[in-house]
């Protein structure tokens, strides 16, 4: 089985932080055998994530550290309350850490295979992230093909809060590698 090396589990460790940082399974090849393999994807096959995300203070303190954002609407609440948003909310990007902490290894945990490769997402956003909100997904298999014989896949999410407000709608593709012998996939004409 592969691992991480000891000196990339250190790092990570000492960076850890929040409660659910340290909760998290950053070492994807571990549950590897549970995530969603592209040739067993149906398009239009429909999944929540495994669990909710609770945003407390201490994660949304977290990615703006470890994003060196300056924007203080993210990191000022007082400041924050004289805005439009009314108080201190988290930056779009913080759905990325997100949507892998709920994807675990239950629908559109394939977004966790070691190896993908990201060639794009498109993400729509709605309704600010704060402390608080309870966010969840659901999923649905929206695209998959071959082209210049790799294996692209696409899921259409949306995220919601605990009010059923829709926060973000993503559109994520990767290109995933090989999960069973390479004679069952190849493409006639495929370069080797």
């Amino acid at each position: 089985m592969v691992r991480i090396s000891e000196e990339a589990e250190n790092l990570i460790k000492k960076f850890q932080k929040t409660e659910k940082q340290k909760e998290f399974q950053y070492d994807f090849f571990v549950d590897q055998t549970k995530y969603e393999r592209w040739e067993d994807v149906e398009i239009g096959t429909e999944g929540f994530g495994e669990r909710e995300f609770v945003v407390k203070k201490e994660d949304i303190d977290a990615y703006v550290e470890c994003t060196q954002e300056k924007n203080p609407v993210f990191k000022n609440e007082e400041l924050a309350k004289k805005t439009a948003w009314g108080g201190r909310i988290a930056p779009p990007m913080f759905i990325t850490p997100v949507v892998f902490w709920i994807a675990g290894t239950g629908s559109g945990s394939w977004i966790r295979t070691p190896g993908a490769i990201n060639p794009g997402q498109k993400i729509e956003f709605y309704e600010p992230i704060r402390e608080g909100d309870v966010l969840k997904i659901k999923s649905q298999a929206y695209d998959k093909y071959l082209k210049r014989g790799k294996r692209y896949l696409t899921y259409y999410s949306e995220i919601t809060n605990q009010r059923d407000e829709l926060v973000a709608k993503w559109w994520g593709t990767l290109i995933l590698p090989f999960s069973k012998g390479e004679e069952e996939h190849r493409i006639e004409g495929a370069r080797k």
